[in-house]
């Protein structure tokens, strides 16, 4: 039921769009990169402020509003 409702918010157009798999975070329709250290990635969308906290973060790829994040994922939150 997962793959269905990411297909749907994909194909929908929605605000955003994150994936989470394998030690990599994929986050769609980011608006810009707050913040940037090994321990932690702030990224501001639409509405919120993602924050990922973790260990060895790195941005493995990039894109006009898509980021491709790797390392160990300790925390994702929401911030309004």
């Amino acid at each position: 039921m997962k793959i269905i409702k990411n297909m749907q918010n994909f194909l929908l157009d929605q605000d955003y769009y994150i994936d989470i798999f394998n030690n990599c975070l994929h986050v769609y329709y980011y608006q810009t990169l707050n913040t940037l250290t090994d321990n932690l990635i702030e990224l501001k969308l639409k509405e919120f402020n993602l924050i990922i906290e973790g260990e060895n973060l790195t941005v493995n790829s990039m894109d006009n509003h898509e980021i491709l994040i790797k390392g160990l994922i300790n925390s994702l939150r929401f911030v309004r």
